[in-house]
């Protein structure tokens, strides 16, 4: 399946971007990414700021597995 089926354009750009950043595969990003989403969508009461959240959280992830 192809990923951008999965993810709106917004996200993927916001994939790219933390890939770049974290200097991690896009496809590695993309897992984490989506694990994240899931995660958040399921127990948020407020979904506006998921996005936001998740950013941060994949974020974090990804640096902290390249501090290790």
């Amino acid at each position: 399946m192809n990923d951008s089926m999965t993810n709106p354009p917004n996200e993927e750009s916001e994939i790219e971007s933390l890939a770049r950043q974290t200097d991690t595969p896009v496809e590695i990003v993309h897992r984490i990414y989506d694990l994240e989403r899931t995660r958040l969508d399921q127990v948020a009461r407020i979904k506006t700021y998921v996005p936001v959240l998740v950013h941060r959280r994949v974020k974090e992830l990804l640096q902290a597995q390249h501090r290790i």
